[in-house]
Formats: C-alpha cells, structure tokens, sequence
C-alpha cells in the first residue's frame, strides 16, 4: 500500500521506476470511467437546475467554497475569513459541512476542521452531516441563520448557492492535469463554468510567469470570470494547552520538523519556508488523518533524530494531538489567516451582492 506522499510521487510522475509507471498505466486505465460518471452527474443536474426538487434551496443565501481538485487548497482560512467578513456585516452565519471522518453518532461527532472553526469562530455554529441540505433547514429554523457558508461544496449541486467560489491552489492548480484517479481533478476545467469567481491561493509561492499560466487557463474555461490571488499568512504559534508565542520565533529555532494530516503537504512546507522556518524533514499522513499513539511517538523521534529545536503542524493537527511536546521538542502549530494579493475588491462585491440579497428577503418577511 503506498503512502499518501508516495502515491503523489507516483501520479505526478516524480517518481520513477517500473512499478510507478505500471501503478499510472492502472490509474489511467480507470479514469475514463470516471469521467463518463462525471459528464453524466453533472449533465443531469445542469438539466435540473429550475428543478427545486432535485436542487434544493435553503430559503436563505447559500456561499459554497469549493475547489476543483481533491487535497488542500485554503479552504477553512478562506471560510474563516468569508465569515468574519459577513460577521462584521452583522449577518447571523451557519457554516455547513459533510463532516469527513466525524463520528456523527458517537460524542466524538466532530473532526479537526470543525474543532479548528470553533476555536477560529466562536460566533459562528458549525454543523457537519452528510445530508447538507437537511443541516441549512436547522441553521435556519433553529439557529435563526441568515446566510450559509458552505465548506466544500463545489460539487455538491444538489443545494442551491447562490455565490459559487473555487479555490485554485497555485502551487499544484489544476491535479497534474488529470481527473481522479490518475490526476487529481474531481471534474474537468471547464466546469469552472460554473463558478462565480475564482481564487487563486497561495499566489506567493510561485513566479508571476506561474501564476499568468494559471490565469490564462482559468480564462480558457471561463472568459468573464473574476479571478482574485491570496497568499497565507502565519500569525502566530499556537501550542495544545493554548499557550501562544509570535509566529517570528520560527526563526529562532536552527530547524524544526514538520509533519501534517493535510491535502497539500508541500504547500504548507513551502509556506512555512516562507515564513522563516528552516525544515529538517517532514512527515505526511492523509487529509484528516486520526494519529495513533504510535504514530505521534515516530514523529517526535524522527524530529530528535533530524537535529529540530521543535515540531511544527497545521492547528486542525495539533487538536487531535492532545500535547505541547513530542519526543521532548515543543510542539506549535500555526494560525493562519488569508491575505490577498489582488482582487479583494471582486470578492468583496460578490459578498456585498449577498448582503442585500439577505437585506431584501428580510424586508419581504416583515409583517405589514
């Protein structure tokens, strides 16, 4: 069984060899399958769209964020940073997700994203069910919410939204250029025709000649489409107990080690790179990974044995890390926050188009 960083290898083509190039063969053997499933899925539900009963409407405005690729590319600290916006717009906002590896029966309903939203976003609940729609009815009903941030929901067309955004990770923007599972688009570029507006995360980690080649494909797939760029920003280094130090003193450490349960390893690598921190290895599980004792006990002696001052992850790691140290090394995680490079206004507009949508229905509710 390969691991999730191997598996990367192996797709990208980086990794060379005769099985690698047999695993690709297999991989694009299948993928064809794939796509006829995905033509066929969303050929039906763009015949659907004034169908209210196979696309549903919430009764209040609906923000997908979404992506077109599996892995990461920025989407809780654009949610965070979508929510406090409409927050400071006096907005009541639910966020809505499917919750991947929670728990829905047991106590332990929530996974990382959620407990990471719920520290970053106190005011703001939190539902996560595979039946999203049915999550809009209770934000809604019971939580009084005026608008829905839907986390992930690009391809979930069975809720209405009414702003669509997609994230675009500069650093691997389009899955190696093909679908799953010999690439890692989860639909063609051309669906980008159904977005609203495009982000392009982590626009500072490549050169502009880079980030013109992405621009131009986005264009290719959709001509009128506005296209913001934002880069992540680290402010501060948060450990278990919640002691917090500035995100600087990564450059007062000669090395640190990384590890990381993330869709995007290499960019949160390349991040902290960025940032200061001079990395003596990494470590990388799958996107949402549950750490074992065992696991989080190799890390803290792999980090020993590569000569790092302290271990560092993402701060959806470090809750379910239930430590300030490992392997006797501290461990931080960083607090994120979006930061954009251009476009900010586009985004801010499409927002603004929401509030008075919001505005608007909330008159028409008003007893005469």
């Amino acid at each position: 069984m390969f691991s999730h960083h191997k598996l990367l290898e192996i797709i990208s083509g980086r990794q060379k060899g005769i099985l690698s190039s047999a695993t690709r063969s297999v991989l694009g053997c299948m993928t064809p399958l794939y796509r006829t499933g995905v033509w066929w899925r969303n050929r039906n539900y763009n015949r659907a769209v004034d169908n209210p009963e196979v696309i549903k409407r919430a009764g209040v405005p609906v923000i997908s964020v979404g992506n077109l690729t599996t892995g990461g590319t920025g989407k809780t600290p654009m949610v965070i940073w979508i929510s406090k916006w409409l927050r400071s717009q006096n907005q009541r906002v639910a966020l809505i997700s499917r919750g991947y590896t929670a728990d829905l029966n047991s106590s332990h309903s929530r996974n990382d994203e959620a407990i990471e939203l719920e520290n970053r976003l106190a005011d703001v609940p939190h539902l996560q069910d595979p039946d999203r729609f049915a999550m809009t009815q209770i934000a809604v009903s019971e939580l009084e919410s005026q608008v829905i941030v839907l986390d992930d929901g690009f391809q979930h067309r069975k809720l209405w939204r009414d702003l669509d955004i997609v994230l675009i990770d500069a650093t691997e923007p389009f899955g190696f250029g093909r679908l799953l599972p010999r690439g890692l688009l989860r639909e063609p570029i051309n669906s980008l025709s159904r977005a609203d507006i495009a982000i392009v995360t982590r626009a500072n980690l490549v050169p502009t000649e880079n980030q013109n080649l992405i621009l131009n494909r986005i264009k290719q797939a959709n001509p009128q489409l506005p296209i913001a760029l934002t880069q992540t920003v680290f402010t501060t280094l948060l450990q278990f107990d919640g002691t917090q130090i500035p995100v600087e003193r990564l450059n007062d450490f000669s090395s640190v080690f990384v590890f990381c349960a993330i869709g995007n390893p290499q960019g949160f690598q390349s991040s902290l790179e960025e940032a200061g921190a001079k990395p003596s290895g990494l470590r990388t599980f799958r996107d949402h990974h549950e750490f074992t004792r065992e696991e989080l006990e190799q890390v803290g002696a792999q980090a020993q044995q590569s000569g790092a001052q302290a271990i560092v992850c993402t701060h959806k790691d470090l809750v379910k890390v239930g430590t300030n140290r490992l392997g006797g090394l501290p461990v931080y995680a960083t607090l994120i926050d979006v930061e954009f490079v251009a476009g900010e206004n586009l985004l801010t507009s499409k927002l603004q188009q929401v509030v008075e949508l919001i505005e608007t229905e909330d008159n028409c509710q008003e007893p005469s």
